[in-house]
C-alpha cells in the first residue's frame, strides 16, 4: 500500500495516503465542529493512551474527536449510507492491509498498526472494542431526556413493574428520576442487589466519568455471545449496554467536550458483574433476546401475484423487517439495501413517502439502531431507490 506524500485537498497539510487513491484525511469530509487544535504533547499522550489499552488486551480503534463515530477510510465502505451495499466486511482490502475500516472489526491490540493509525491521524481519538476485549460496557446516561410517559414498562425495558412486589410510589415519582442512575438503583432494588457499583474488588468495575456528566461502567463480559442493547431496548431509562460488536470511548481518553476520567477500579482486571446484574445484561443483551418487531395484522393466505402494488411493497417491508431483527451483524447494511429497495418501489406502489420512511426507521431501531442511525441510513438509502426505481414486478394485480 502506497505511503507516497501528498496534500489533502481541503486542510491542505501533509498526507501519507493508506488506501489508493485518498485525497483527504478522514477528519477533513466533513470538517468536524469539535476539532482539536494540533499539539505535539497531546497527540503523544493520545497515542501512549492507545498503546497502554492495547497492552492490557484491549482492541483499540480510531474515532472522530466530534462525532465520537468510528473513522472510515475506504470509499466502498462509506457507500452503504447513500443506499449502495457495501462490499463483505471479508473482503475489504483496508483491513489486512493495516488500516482502519469497519469499526470494531478493524480493532487491534497491534502496537505497529496502533502507531501507524495515530501518525497518519494524530487527532483521532481512541475508542475500546468491546466484544473482541471481553469487556461488558454499562453506559449510563444523563441527557436530561423527558420522563417515560408509561414508567411502568419503560422505566426497565422488558419488565412490567406493576406484576412486581415494589411499592408503586418507587416507580411513580417522575421528581426520583433524574437520569440513568436513578433507574439502574431502581434495578438494584427489584433485584435485590446492594448497590450498582459494590465496594468488593472482586465485583469493582472501571467507572469513568464522561463529560456530559454520565457514567461507564467497564466491567468483564458475562458471556460470550452479547450485543448491544441501546433504548428503548436498554437495560434501564437512560442506561445502554455495550457489548459485542460495539465500542465505547477509551478511559482517560480526550473529545472536544472534555477528557473520560477513571475515577475507580483498576485498568489491568476490570471486575466481573454481581450476579443479579450479569442475569439482567444477559436479559436484554444475550444471543437469546431479540426485540419484536411492531406487531403486523395477520393477512390471509395469498399467492404473490394476488398481491397489488401496495400490498406488495408493504410485504417486502414486512418480511425484510423479520430478516433485520434477527441479525447479530450486519444490521446498518441490511437496512440500507431493504430501504434502497422500497425506494425502488415507492413511486410504483403508491404509498405515501412518510409512511415507508417511518416502517423503514421503525425496523432499525427494533434491530438495535439508534433512531438517529436507522433514520439517517433510510432517509439516504430510500433516496438512492427513488432516483434507481425499479423494473415493475410481472404479475401482479393491480
Amino acid at each position: 500500500m502506497s505511503r507516497t506524500l501528498t496534500t489533502c485537498r481541503r486542510c491542505h497539510t501533509p498526507l501519507s495516503p493508506v488506501y489508493p487513491g485518498q485525497r483527504e484525511h478522514p477528519l477533513c469530509s466533513p470538517a468536524p465542529k469539535g476539532w482539536i487544535p494540533p499539539d505535539g504533547e497531546h497527540h503523544r499522550r493520545t497515542l501512549q493512551l492507545a498503546l497502554a489499552h492495547a497492552a492490557r488486551g484491549w482492541h483499540v480503534l480510531p474515532l472522530s474527536p466530534d462525532s465520537k463515530r468510528p473513522l472510515g477510510n475506504c470509499p466502498a465502505c462509506r457507500d452503504y449510507d447513500n443506499g449502495k451495499p457495501p462490499h463483505r466486511i471479508e473482503d475489504c482490502p483496508c483491513i489486512p492491509a493495516g488500516a482502519w475500516c469497519h469499526g470494531v472489526r478493524g480493532a487491534t491490540t497491534a502496537p505497529a498498526t496502533i502507531t501507524n493509525w495515530w501518525q497518519n491521524q494524530p487527532d483521532a481519538i481512541p475508542g475500546i472494542a468491546t466484544g473482541p476485549s471481553r469487556l461488558c460496557l454499562i453506559d449510563i446516561d444523563n441527557h436530561n431526556a423527558p420522563f417515560p410517559a408509561e414508567p411502568a414498562t419503560a422505566l426497565l425495558p422488558g419488565i412490567d413493574l406493576t406484576a412486581e412486589n415494589l411499592p408503586e410510589a418507587l416507580w411513580r415519582d417522575q421528581s426520583a428520576f433524574r437520569d440513568g442512575r436513578d433507574s439502574l438503583r431502581l434495578l438494584t432494588r427489584l433485584r435485590g442487589g446492594e448497590h450498582p457499583w459494590p465496594t468488593g474488588s472482586a465485583y469493582q468495575p472501571v467507572t469513568v466519568n464522561t463529560p456530559s456528566g454520565g457514567r461507564h461502567l467497564w466491567y468483564q463480559a458475562p458471556a460470550a455471545d452479547l450485543r448491544q442493547a441501546l433504548a428503548p431496548h436498554g437495560i434501564a431509562w437512560q442506561v445502554d449496554i455495550k457489548a459485542g460488536w460495539s465500542y465505547g470511548i477509551a478511559p482517560g481518553a480526550t473529545t472536544s467536550k472534555g477528557t473520560y476520567r477513571t475515577t475507580s477500579g483498576h485498568l489491568d482486571a476490570p471486575g466481573r458483574m454481581p450476579d443479579w446484574l450479569a442475569r439482567e445484561v444477559i436479559r436484554v443483551a444475550g444471543h437469546a433476546h431479540r426485540p419484536r418487531p411492531p406487531a403486523q395484522p395477520r393477512p390471509r393466505p395469498h399467492r404473490e401475484t394476488d398481491l397489488g402494488p401496495a400490498a406488495y411493497l408493504t410485504t417486502v417491508i414486512n418480511r425484510g423487517t423479520a430478516r433485520l431483527v434477527g441479525l447479530t451483524d450486519g444490521r446498518k447494511r441490511a437496512l440500507a439495501a431493504l430501504a434502497y429497495q422500497a425506494g425502488g418501489l415507492l413511486d410504483w406502489s403508491g404509498l405515501p413517502h412518510d409512511q415507508v420512511t417511518e416502517q423503514l426507521t421503525t425496523a432499525g431501531t427494533t434491530a438495535g439502531l439508534t433512531h438517529t442511525t436507522a433514520a439517517r441510513i433510510v432517509r439516504r438509502s430510500l433516496a438512492r431507490g427513488l432516483d434507481e426505481p425499479l423494473p415493475e414486478p410481472s404479475g401482479l394485480r393491480r
